[in-house]
């Protein structure tokens, strides 16, 4: 586990979209012990509901969801905000080919990160993407 370091990312809002086929609790749990207000949500219909209501510091969101993929909830996210008003980082198990990355891009995400991926590395980038966004 990380160490608490609660305010160091001023509890930054992050929107987890993640389709439950796996538990998403531990890397929600990491997040929020680096000190991310995390809100975990089920779909992407979901993610784009609750914008309309609180505005995150990031998006995070698997690619594999029900209804609308995490590339189409991207380009959804960009007609609601700018590409540097809100950080998306897509997460992919199985899309992991060139074309995806170039997708990623095209659909206005700042990341594509293959799963697995050890916690720290995904708390580096978000910690990076919302500081940026800061600035």
């Amino acid at each position: 586990m990380p160490e608490n370091k609660t305010g160091s990312h001023g509890t930054q809002k992050v929107f987890f979209v993640h389709d439950f086929q796996e538990s998403p609790l531990t890397r929600k749990h990491y997040l929020e012990m680096s000190g991310f207000d995390v809100t975990l949500l089920r779909s992407g219909e979901d993610c784009l509901k609750a914008m309309a209501v609180t505005k995150p510091a990031l998006v995070l969101m698997d690619v594999l969801l029900e209804g609308k993929n995490g590339f189409e909830v991207c380009r959804e996210i960009r007609k609601i905000a700018g590409a540097v008003e809100l950080p998306v980082v897509l997460c992919t198990h199985i899309y992991r080919g060139r074309i995806y990355r170039d997708e990623a891009v095209a659909v206005g995400a700042q990341r594509l990160v293959l799963l697995p991926v050890k916690l720290d590395e995904l708390v580096g980038v978000i910690a990076e993407l919302t500081a940026a966004k800061a600035k």
